[in-house]
């Protein structure tokens, strides 16, 4: 999208009745556009953008977010209250199978850093360049079974973008699905 030229600063003193309230609307258009933009990238990016995404979501939700004690940037705290957790690991992978590096990061953030309050979640947006209702299964089925039996979820992109979007009419449901996917114990979370 191509930016407004403004002019100089005199200009708008120049204009006609009614110019800088419309310029104001048009900027004020433009930064909604902007910020709803970079919730898109939640459906169409991987890797680091995709974490920053996912961070920006979870902040728009009104969660406390932090760096993941010992792990890589693509990881993302959500403290839900003073003891609960969510420690997610934001996939790089464009597809998730048993032996993906990324179920290997769950199990070590398992072992290595989640407390008994804790839900260890896999973001992942597979297919990327497809629009997300018509995307391919996001798992193959063994790698479903050991997230099932690792106690962890699954988390698409699109759907956390899902939740994002309730948020602007009914953020206490946003909210209280994201109290669901920590609740659930191991596979695919789908908004309800």
């Amino acid at each position: 999208m191509k930016a407004l030229e403004l002019g100089p600063d005199w200009l708008a003193a120049e204009m006609p009745p009614g110019y800088n309230t419309r310029m104001l609307e048009i900027q004020r258009l433009s930064e909604e556009l902007r910020t709803m933009g970079q919730f898109g990238r939640l459906l169409w990016t991987t890797g680091d953008e995709l974490a920053d995404a996912v961070r920006e979501a979870f902040v728009a939700l009104k969660f406390d977010i932090a760096s993941t004690p010992a792990s890589p940037a693509s990881s993302v705290t959500v403290n839900l209250d003073g003891r609960r957790r969510l420690l997610l690991h934001v996939s790089r992978a464009e597809a998730i199978e048993k032996k993906s590096p990324d179920l290997a990061h769950v199990f070590q953030m398992l072992h290595e850093v989640a407390n008994d309050d804790d839900r260890i979640v896999l973001v992942a947006n597979t297919d990327p360049a497809t629009r997300p209702a018509d995307r391919r299964d996001p798992v193959d089925a063994d790698a479903m079974k050991l997230l099932r039996r690792l106690g962890a979820n699954l988390l698409l992109a699109p759907t956390l973008f899902a939740v994002w979007t309730l948020s602007l009419q009914d953020r206490d449901r946003a909210r209280t699905s994201i109290e669901r996917l920590h609740a659930q114990d191991g596979g695919l979370f789908e908004l309800r």
